[in-house]
């Protein structure tokens, strides 16, 4: 399978463009590389804090090819956050292509999902303060020889495709929710999962909606939106918000 860079859709190897964002899949390749020339001064391109108020803070100039960012940058340095680690991540800024890559963290790297992103088997989703896991494929419980319910099914068959498990500290699992077709919403006030005591989730904040082959994460327009943890390297495109531990930070790209 080939996982496509810009939307994290699984293709089979016989497609040259995503079926989902309809992009080129070369860039997707296992031993893809940029082309990497000496670094240069400013690229045009910076990533901008984002303030705790949503609004615009300092801004980190990009250079051309490797960018660290992490406790001790040294490109963009964020030396007050725990969940941030000395080499955190890297932007390799290209002519036609930039490219955001996690160093292997505890934490992680996460881009906010534009509109809907596919999200496969083991993906991390930030929404508000709360981190899940997504479960995706898992098996359903086959019928007993005795007509019995299983516990845990509320007496009914179930239409799952999936589960969200909701994760604590070292990803200790804190709770569960089962995710069914054709999909499960999530919010603070109103859907299928609801967290209530949450100030950073909006009333109807997202769904996970099955499509048939897979999983679609799709934000409901909330004001904090959704944030997925990347896998490896992650095309990034001018506008795309980049979150590391309790930083937010906005990418930018002249023109």
């Amino acid at each position: 399978m080939i996982r496509c860079v810009h939307c994290g859709m699984e293709n089979e190897p016989i497609f040259t463009y995503c079926l989902n964002c309809g992009k080129p899949l070369e860039q997707s390749m296992a031993g893809f590389k940029p082309t990497r020339g000496p670094v240069t001064g400013d690229s045009g391109c910076a990533l901008v804090s984002i303030r705790a108020d949503g609004g615009p803070g300092p801004e980190h100039p990009l250079r051309d090819g490797v960018n660290t960012l992490g406790r001790l940058g040294p490109e963009v340095t964020i030396p007050d956050d725990p969940r941030v680690a000395d080499r955190h991540a890297t932007l390799e800024v290209g002519r036609d292509v930039v490219f955001l890559e996690d160093l292997g963290t505890r934490h992680g790297t996460f881009v906010r999902v534009n509109g809907q992103r596919a999200v496969v088997d083991g993906d991390h989703v930030r929404i508000g303060h709360a981190l899940f896991a997504v479960q995706v494929g898992i098996p359903r419980p086959q019928p007993t020889t005795d007509g019995a319910a299983w516990l845990g099914t509320a007496g009914t068959t179930s239409d799952h495709f999936g589960r969200l498990l909701r994760l604590g500290p070292s990803d200790v699992v804190i709770e569960g929710h089962l995710l069914r077709t054709p999909e499960t919403t999530l919010g603070r006030t109103s859907g299928d999962i609801v967290l209530p005591d949450d100030p950073f989730v909006s009333s109807r904040h997202a769904a996970f909606q099955w499509t048939g082959t897979g999983c679609v994460l799709k934000d409901a327009g909330s004001t904090n939106g959704c944030y997925v943890r990347i896998r490896g390297r992650t095309a990034v495109q001018s506008g795309d918000f980049v979150l590391l531990g309790h930083h937010l930070f906005q990418f930018k790209r002249a023109g």
